[in-house]
């Protein structure tokens, strides 16, 4: 945890906020970046798995997915943990 020698332009609700108090407090844009992110790396997997095997479209596009998805959730975790902690 870093130490901030500012004073934040934010007021700080909770300064060490909980996975299940950073989770409780997405907003709807939060859900959006996760759709968002997950949406566009399907496309990507798809045509990354059809470069060599065609059967492996489908799979590499789930899995695209999936990262995707994985990564919406880190950005929006960090934008959630942020507002908590007064950053943003």
């Amino acid at each position: 945890m870093g130490v901030s020698f500012q004073e934040s332009k934010y007021p700080v609700i909770d300064p060490k906020p909980g996975f299940k108090r950073v989770v409780n407090n997405f907003s709807r844009t939060d859900y959006q970046k996760m759709g968002l992110c997950a949406v566009v790396s399907l496309p990507f997997g798809y045509f990354a798995g059809t470069s060599r095997l065609p059967q492996m479209r489908m799979p590499s596009m789930y899995m695209a997915g999936f990262t995707g998805a994985v990564g919406g959730f880190c950005l929006a975790y960090q934008a959630s943990g942020c507002r908590l902690m007064g950053i943003l």
